[in-house]
């Protein structure tokens, strides 16, 4: 490989790795894996970089492959698996223009050899930055860090929690679950989520006040009076790819729309439960809702 294009290839790693080192430190990284994987993503640049600058600074050319001829030959071995010809001093008949006829032969086996490694080139470098980088540019200009709604619609967003039963008290609540100054039960939004499929605890949670923080997001489940949002959580095991999001519905008053989509809000309220369509939803009467700082990280880990 030419010298060029080793420096090209390098440039190329350096600007990988300043992309993985600009995710980590803009901490665009929380959006896409679980934090515990956020520091390989650092280690990965600042690796890729080094291996650019050094092949940039340092780069080795690599000699290309060719035939072995050896100018002290006797031209007694047989080249016919690369042409289709054989190279033998010692023929049957005469020929006057024997030593013309042996260069010509000579000249087609240097060809043959050539064409037979001619297509290590590959496509070459113009091809791979092409086919690199442009994807590479376009998604981070035009990425919106977070799922679309129909994206959350296919991880669950609008999805009934599922049927369960685990024992749980009044008493389990009072020791395990904090409470704002206002005394309402600080709940995990994806708790309030699955207690929706646990009949047991609809008589230990329901009427209870609580105060749950999630991301807002439009309401499609029972909202034909459009007086409801949905509140929810993306959990994963390690990154994005496996996301699974749990919503609740908040119930207004009125038609609510002061705080747009997407924002990190606190809801306080009544946590209620009601049937639909042959499932139980979670719902929280909201009496109030404010603004919230998003946490670091977008998403709540399983093994957590």
């Amino acid at each position: 490989m030419p010298v060029l294009h080793i420096r090209l290839f390098g440039l190329l790693a350096t600007i990988w790795g300043g992309v993985l080192t600009y995710f980590y430190v803009s901490m665009r990284v929380s959006k896409y894996l679980a934090e515990n994987f956020h520091h390989f993503i650092l280690l990965g640049g600042i690796g890729m970089i080094i291996l650019g600058v050094y092949s940039i600074i340092n780069p080795q050319e690599k000699e290309p492959s060719s035939c072995n001829h050896h100018e002290d030959h006797h031209h007694n071995h047989d080249h016919s698996h690369c042409c289709d010809h054989e190279h033998d001093h010692h023929h049957t008949h005469e020929h006057k223009h024997h030593d013309h006829k042996h260069e010509n032969e000579h000249e087609d086996h240097e060809s043959c050899c050539d064409g037979h490694h001619a297509h290590d080139e590959g496509h070459g470098p113009g091809v791979t930055y092409l086919l690199t980088l442009v994807p590479l540019l376009i998604a981070m200009n035009y990425t919106q860090d977070r799922f679309s709604d129909a994206g959350l619609a296919r991880q669950g967003a609008y999805e009934a929690p599922p049927v369960s039963s685990a024992p749980f008290t009044r008493e389990d609540l009072e020791k395990n679950v904090p409470k704002n100054a206002r005394g309402e039960f600080q709940l995990s939004l994806v708790n309030a989520y699955y207690a929706g499929g646990d009949r047991e605890l609809h008589q230990v949670l329901a009427d209870l006040p609580v105060e749950i923080e999630g991301r807002l997001m439009e309401e499609k489940v029972n909202n034909s009076e459009g007086k409801r949002r949905r509140l929810y959580r993306t959990f994963i095991s390690c990154c994005a790819a496996d996301a699974t999001v749990a919503g609740i519905s908040l119930d207004f008053d009125t038609t609510n729309s002061e705080i747009p989509n997407q924002s990190w809000v606190k809801a306080s309220g009544t946590l209620t439960f009601e049937e639909h369509q042959g499932r139980t939803y979670t719902v929280v009467k909201v009496n109030s809702m404010e603004k919230a700082e998003e946490p670091y990280s977008e998403f709540l880990q399983r093994n957590r």
